[in-house]
């Protein structure tokens, strides 16, 4: 199976998956859902609404948004009730050759064969756009110069998968770039969580009293999550299942 199957298979909507309403009402923090802990899809698409609304503004949006608004306020009149613009205008200016749009927008006036470098700019961008051939548009993980954050990375767990002669003592995982730290879930085969923990390693050891609850011939599930230093997610392992033969520690 290639990467591009495992991660839409990890990605993939279940009917557990919650609505954007529920998501929505998680954003404060004060409230959760036990679907979270064990659906990497649901955290990225509460991740991405966090970040949605937090909108934080990029370098020199300010300055463009404020551009446009004086140029509206400017021409308010005018759009509001282009045929009195025209009839207002004195007759002498009537029988004038009209200023292109450029001309108007920038207020070039007389000097109409003077071009800011700013609409030389845009002039050479528009065409661009317009004959460059038609494909989808890169996407990238550093928009706005901020350093890059690729989502919904698959972690690859190490230990414990599969049949096990004794009970594990520790979740083992490969480290993921960008990540401060790991939260790993427990659970049994219903999904009911047994322990969740926070760590900086690659590793988690299990608990004693967590380790008891490992009976033999009972499958138990685990699944571990990358978080970056803001708390965002990363990306998450798919969900691991082991069995121990026997009750004893390893």
């Amino acid at each position: 199976m290639s990467d591009r199957d495992i991660l839409k298979a990890a990605m993939e909507s279940t009917p557990e998956c919650l609505t954007a309403e529920q998501l929505e009402s998680l954003l404060d923090g004060k409230h959760s859902h036990p679907h979270l802990a064990q659906c990497a899809r649901c955290q990225a698409e509460l991740a991405m609404l966090k970040s949605f609304e937090a909108g934080a503004p990029l370098p020199d949006e300010g300055a463009a948004v404020a551009w446009i608004s004086a140029h509206l306020d400017r021409e308010l009149e005018a759009i509001k009730n282009p045929a009195r613009g025209r009839l207002s205008r004195p007759a002498s200016q009537s029988s004038e050759p009209r200023e292109s749009w450029l001309a108007r927008a920038f207020g070039l006036g007389g000097m109409r064969w003077i071009l800011p470098v700013a609409g030389l700019t845009a002039v050479a961008i528009a065409g661009a756009i317009m004959l460059r051939p038609e494909k989808a548009p890169d996407l990238q993980a550093n928009a706005g110069g901020q350093a890059a954050i690729y989502r919904s990375l698959e972690i690859q767990a190490v230990s414990p998968v599969g049949d096990l002669q004794q009970v594990p003592r520790e979740l083992q995982w490969h480290a993921v770039p960008g990540a401060t730290a790991y939260k790993v879930v427990v659970m049994e085969i219903d999904h009911s969580v047994l322990w969740t923990s926070e760590t900086k390693e690659t590793l988690a050891g299990i608990p004693p009293l967590v380790g008891s609850k490992l009976l033999p011939g009972k499958p138990i599930l685990w699944q571990v999550t990358a978080l970056d230093a803001q708390g965002r997610v990363l990306g998450s392992s798919q969900v691991e299942k082991f069995i121990s033969l026997s009750n004893s520690s390893q």
